[in-house]
């Protein structure tokens, strides 16, 4: 897929239609993305009515809506705009599925208030996010963001009270064949017995050689409330929580529409202070996690953005090319995209300063990482890990044979683990 890279990407995004700057993707994807709003211009409404005369897969156009979490939005978007357009099969199931998250969300967001006064009464500080939080914030409407459970940032020092808790409400460990809970653990998944009620704790967000602490000053000291049936629930504030999302989007390669679709509602519905989002992704060390998001919520779902806002973003070359092949599943051409078994050579390319890529770079070499061997096409060539592979390579095959040579790899081992 040929993707456009720094100014020329962001220049023709910035033009009032950015239809061609979607790249290659399907009928059935380019519905999708128009669907995937809370706000319906008349050029979107317009471009729906002409893409809904175009479709060759109606169920293709289900299973995308379904897989990708914004059934809700997709339902909504042409029950209003043409819903004679659509043939009753897949407008059935698209209403089948909203009606039923929309259950399921209720029922969550009851869960909520209810633990939330638990904590409250044990004097435990909890967070909630995402789940039925962002979609009152965000969306404006509970029914409209698809969720499963419940997530809650808790200080590391309290997460032993907080599973108290949680027991004391009939929740118990997701797999309780490992032994106790450590708080050394990212984070904690609990289950209620005969239900379909799932809680996460967590004051790291973790995956597969990636770790963002949730647990920070700034996400305590700013803190507004959201009411969820009248009660008033504490949540993250815009600029913390637009960061958040963005981070935990990158984390997966923005592989969800609903996870762009987040970004792109919140910005929607809230005035946001950028100085002080940049400010605090800067100290946080993920300003091109946050970079990342903003390029593909703007891209994809015209997530609306100040002018010095996108000037800036014009000026992340190296980003701009990531945000071109995301989502993989919407492209035409897939094996051009990036996702999550990319996460590695992912994170390697997201991390903020060159001393950072050259350090995760040594522990990738380190640990002979296959995305050493076999790197994925769109990294460049000048690569962090590139390099390093160039020099140590040679070494390392040289090393089963020259004590000197595995001296040397294991100083510059010692060098990065006691890096900063």
């Amino acid at each position: 897929m040929p993707v456009q890279s720094g100014r020329a990407a962001m220049r023709s995004a910035s033009t009032k239609s950015k239809d061609c700057d979607i790249g290659h993707v399907t009928q059935e994807a380019r519905l999708l993305l128009a669907c995937s709003r809370t706000s319906m211009s008349d050029a979107a409404r317009s471009q729906i009515l002409n893409l809904a005369t175009t479709i060759d897969s109606w169920r293709a156009v289900v299973e995308l809506a379904r897989y990708h979490g914004v059934a809700p939005l997709m339902y909504r978007a042409l029950r209003l705009v043409c819903p004679d357009l659509v043939p009753k099969e897949p407008l059935d199931a698209l209403r089948s599925l909203t009606q039923a998250g929309a259950l399921l969300n209720r029922s969550l967001a009851q869960e909520l208030i209810h633990l939330c006064q638990a904590f409250d009464e044990q004097s435990v500080p909890v967070i909630p996010f995402k789940g039925a939080t962002l979609a009152v914030a965000a969306y404006g409407d509970l029914a409209l963001r698809d969720f499963d459970d419940l997530d809650f940032i808790v200080p590391k020092e309290r997460a032993s009270d907080a599973q108290q808790v949680l027991w004391a409400q009939g929740y118990r460990p997701r797999d309780r064949s490992h032994g106790p809970m450590h708080a050394e653990e990212p984070y904690h998944v609990f289950v209620k017995k005969q239900s379909l009620l799932r809680i996460d704790l967590q004051w790291t967000m973790a995956h597969e050689r990636f770790s963002f602490r949730l647990d920070r000053p700034e996400i305590w000291d700013h803190l507004l409330p959201v009411s969820i049936g009248g009660v008033q629930i504490r949540a993250l504030a815009p600029e913390e929580l637009l960061i958040v999302l963005c981070v935990h989007g990158s984390k997966h390669a923005w592989e969800q529409l609903k996870w762009v679709a987040d970004v792109s509602e919140l910005l929607r519905s809230h005035r946001v202070d950028w100085r002080r989002v940049f400010a605090v992704a800067k100290k946080w060390k993920c300003r091109r996690m946050l970079v990342l998001g903003l390029m593909v919520a703007y891209r994809l779902l015209d997530a609306p953005l100040p002018g010095s806002v996108v000037a800036g973003l014009a000026r992340e070359g190296e980003v701009a090319a990531l945000a071109g092949r995301m989502p993989k599943s919407l492209l035409t051409r897939p094996q051009e995209g990036i996702d999550d078994q990319d996460n590695a050579a992912l994170y390697l390319s997201l991390k903020d300063s060159r001393w950072n890529r050259w350090n995760f770079g040594l522990t990738l070499l380190r640990d002979d990482h296959p995305v050493v061997h076999d790197p994925p096409a769109w990294l460049r060539a000048g690569s962090s890990l590139t390099i390093l592979a160039g020099i140590f390579q040679p070494l390392r095959r040289c090393a089963a044979q020259s004590r000197h040579v595995k001296r040397l790899l294991r100083a510059v081992g010692r060098l990065h683990e006691h890096a900063p």
